[in-house]
């Protein structure tokens, strides 16, 4: 988070945690609406479900967030309660590692299937 300048200031954080918040708030409130307006109901469905270019790239950037989030909060509780230098970095890592594997996979989900 140093790199992004966020790490300087706890209401950046703030904001941006929100902002990244509200976003997942109201894309899971579309997922839902066009789940209940088109069932899911098999492996076709769920393609046609998935196909959409536009929902490939809003899925994709409401991850993005959504990992970015998790990043920014792996930090905090780093911060918070992870003691120790080395222990701290490597949970850091962690949280980083999870969070681009959570990309990489949705992007291979939604644009390489």
């Amino acid at each position: 988070m140093v790199i992004t300048g966020v790490a300087r200031s706890g209401t950046k954080q703030w904001v941006l945690q929100r902002i990244g918040n509200a976003l997942i708030v109201a894309y899971s409130i579309m997922l839902l609406v066009l789940l209940f307006s088109a069932p899911v109901t098999d492996h076709q469905s769920l393609r046609d479900f998935l196909a959409p270019t536009w929902f490939k790239v809003v899925s994709t950037l409401c991850v993005s967030i959504f990992a970015l989030n998790g990043m920014l909060a792996g930090w905090q509780i780093a911060g918070d309660y992870v003691k120790g230098a080395a222990a701290n970095k490597v949970f850091n890592a962690l949280c980083v590692v999870l969070s681009l594997t959570t990309i990489a996979a949705v992007i291979k989900l939604l644009w390489l299937s």
